[in-house]
């Protein structure tokens, strides 16, 4: 799973004030340098979340399961790869090419993000989806302290910091969500809210009832 996971790194990352201050604005983005960048930053977030979503699943799997969807994510990473270079190949002498495959590998990330997130929300008796044997219970209360900066890999340990990982990937609504370890659990919790709140009644996870006020 070395390919699958090797992206993540990127997104978990800690961005420093100047990064951000170097950061293109990407709604405005027209240079071919600030493109590659916007591009590289959008691939690199799709990857991360899928990564999360990835590993959520295959815990709650049965070990047969686990080794399927293994072989499906090993499967279709070299799809993922052959189909962008099939889409981009005409363009391969322009300057816009990586830009092109990196937009491409996004497109097709999210498309296996959404496919992996409905086999993580799946009602029980849905057919299209493979059962699960291990429920991950939902988060009842904030880490100790909302004022803890550190990163919530730290403060709260790696099993509950993925918990909200998964939670806040599933309900948040922005294009590059704070949904990784590095930030702090805070962070991710807040935006949790604010997912949950922006989908309302309109069936949203079952977790979002642990974060009403």
């Amino acid at each position: 799973m070395k390919r699958l996971f090797c992206a993540a790194g990127l997104a978990l990352l800690v961005t420093t004030p100047a990064a951000l201050a170097a950061a293109p604005d990407c709604a405005a983005a027209k240079t071919q340098a600030d493109l590659a960048t916007c591009t590289a930053k959008d691939a690199a977030s799709a990857d991360a979340a899928l990564n999360a979503v990835y590993k959520v699943l295959s815990e709650r799997l049965a070990p047969t399961d686990q080794q399927r969807l293994r072989d499906a994510q090993r499967a279709w990473i070299p799809f993922r790869d052959k189909e962008c270079a099939f889409r981009t190949q005409p363009y391969a002498d322009g300057s816009v090419y990586s830009s092109l495959v990196e937009t491409c590998k996004t497109d097709l990330t999210k498309a296996r993000l959404a496919q992996l997130q409905h086999q993580l929300q799946c009602p029980e008796g849905d057919l299209s989806c493979v059962p699960q044997t291990a429920a991950v219970k939902p988060a009842t209360a904030a880490p100790a302290s909302q004022n803890d900066r550190r990163p919530c890999v730290q403060s709260a340990g790696k099993a509950k910091s993925d918990q909200y990982v998964s939670q806040c990937i599933q309900v948040s609504p922005a294009t590059n969500p704070p949904c990784n370890g590095e930030n702090a659990c805070s962070m991710m919790i807040d935006e949790i809210k604010r997912g949950c709140a922006m989908i309302g009644n309109n069936d949203p996870p079952a977790f979002c009832s642990a974060y009403k006020d």
